[in-house]
């Protein structure tokens, strides 16, 4: 009796799944979804649509405005790349510091220079593979400096110096040039207390330019917030 009684309830069973079956069938159709489809909408009105086997992809609801925002947003990325001035001069205002002539020896951020000569125009050997460019001139410095605090610190040549003409461009050192100088050239080091180093440091400056002073700064981090200026006499 038993047995005869699970059997007469497999009937109903199977008529609740198809009504079951039949029901979520008219829902997707009256969403437009086929079976094993799913679709969800985002809250920006994206739509992601997903289906068995298949990748998954993201469509935009206003493609038109996503490509005039994405136009815009280049044009105004080009046209600021290209008005940028040239990496070499800038007309930000130097901190006025004490200015000393090319034979003083100046102490600051825990180095002491020493000038031993400024050669303006200089001009490099024959057969050189770097010359300075057009309107450009080339001034070599032959200097020395002393570590004169009581601990190690980096002399750096980028940062320990910052050329400016009287208009207040700022100029760099040329690595190019540095590189003919070969032996002569200084070299970026760690110095402990009282360690002294010579060498020459070609500058590219402008023909066009002149009143150049050497704001020296020595180790960077060590400098003051007016650091001294040399003045070159050219």
């Amino acid at each position: 009796m038993a047995v005869q009684s699970r059997r007469s309830r497999l009937p109903v069973r199977v008529l609740l799944a198809a009504g079951v079956m039949a029901l979520a069938a008219a829902g997707c159709a009256s969403q437009g979804v086929t079976p094993g489809q799913a679709v969800t909408t985002g809250a920006l009105g994206s739509q992601t649509v997903s289906a068995p086997g298949s990748a998954t992809a993201t469509l935009p609801s206003d493609a038109g405005s996503t490509s005039a925002s994405t136009s815009a947003s280049t044009s105004a990325s080009t046209s600021a790349s290209t008005s940028l001035p040239d990496a070499d001069t800038s007309s930000s205002v130097a901190p006025s510091g004490q200015a000393y002539k090319l034979t003083d020896t100046v102490t600051e951020g825990g180095f002491k220079i020493k000038i031993h000569s400024a050669t303006m125009p200089y001009n490099p050997p024959a057969g050189t593979f770097f010359t300075p460019g057009p309107t450009r001139e080339w001034l070599l410095l032959d200097f020395e400096v002393t570590n004169v605090s009581s601990q190690q610190l980096m002399f750096s040549t980028i940062g320990a110096f910052d050329m400016r003409d009287s208009a207040n461009a700022s100029y760099l050192t040329s690595v190019s040039a540095d590189d003919d100088l070969k032996d002569k050239a200084f070299q970026d080091h760690d110095m402990n207390p009282g360690d002294t180093s010579r060498g020459e440091l070609i500058f590219d400056l402008s023909q066009q330019a002149s009143g150049y002073r050497l704001i020296f700064k020595g180790n960077m981090w060590q400098a003051s917030q007016t650091p001294p200026s040399i003045t070159m006499g050219f």
